[in-house]
């Protein structure tokens, strides 16, 4: 009877750890799994926020943008050499990534170009043309404030064009000149002397 005794309570000492050691690698297993399956949820939310984020930034720059200023080698403008600043870049960047670009400086016949822009990892956007104005990323606006901002500035000089959100374009005149003023102020003022 001892004997029995004995080897029933060595029995179930022996189940008892053999059931125990299998619920901690089940539990062991089960913890391991979670983290996995957190991690690609985690992935996929972080996939769906950042393509998300992306059409949030690429709907920041949809719509019809006007110049409305232009700061030369540092000096605030609203004219360029008598061009009023709105004839100089008129951009409409639609929804699909193609748009229009108009721009008194580059059009002969005022018509706007077929343009694709591209939104870049860094913010900004590239607009791209079939003519040769449109090489290389020459055409990059950022967002500025409330509008945007383009900026053709070089090594040995600042352009940069501001342009304002617009419901409609203001139309170019087809008669629009630039008008060329050589004279400096001495000059005026030596003509208004000798008068």
């Amino acid at each position: 009877m001892k004997k029995a005794l004995c080897l029933s309570t060595a029995i179930i000492c022996l189940s008892a750890a053999l059931m125990s050691c299998s619920k901690a690698e089940a539990k062991t297993k089960k913890e391991t799994s979670t983290p996995a399956a957190t991690t690609a949820a985690t992935t996929t939310a972080a996939d769906t926020t950042a393509a998300e984020k992306s059409e949030a930034d690429a709907s920041a720059f949809a719509g019809k943008w006007q110049c409305s200023s232009l700061t030369i080698d540092g000096k605030k403008e609203d004219n360029l050499w008598g061009a009023d600043a709105f004839s100089l870049f008129q951009i409409e960047l639609k929804d699909d990534n193609s748009g229009t670009f108009l721009s008194f400086l580059f059009s002969d016949e005022n018509k706007p170009e077929n343009i694709t822009w591209e939104l870049k990892d860094d913010g900004s956007v590239i607009i791209k043309g079939k003519s040769e104005i449109f090489d290389e990323d020459a055409f990059k606006l950022t967002k500025n404030g409330s509008g945007l901002l383009l900026d053709l500035s070089d090594e040995s000089s600042e352009f940069k064009a501001d342009l304002e959100k617009v419901d409609e374009f203001k139309p170019i005149p087809d008669d629009m000149e630039m008008s060329f003023n050589f004279s400096t102020d001495d000059d005026s003022s030596s003509a208004a002397s000798e008068d």
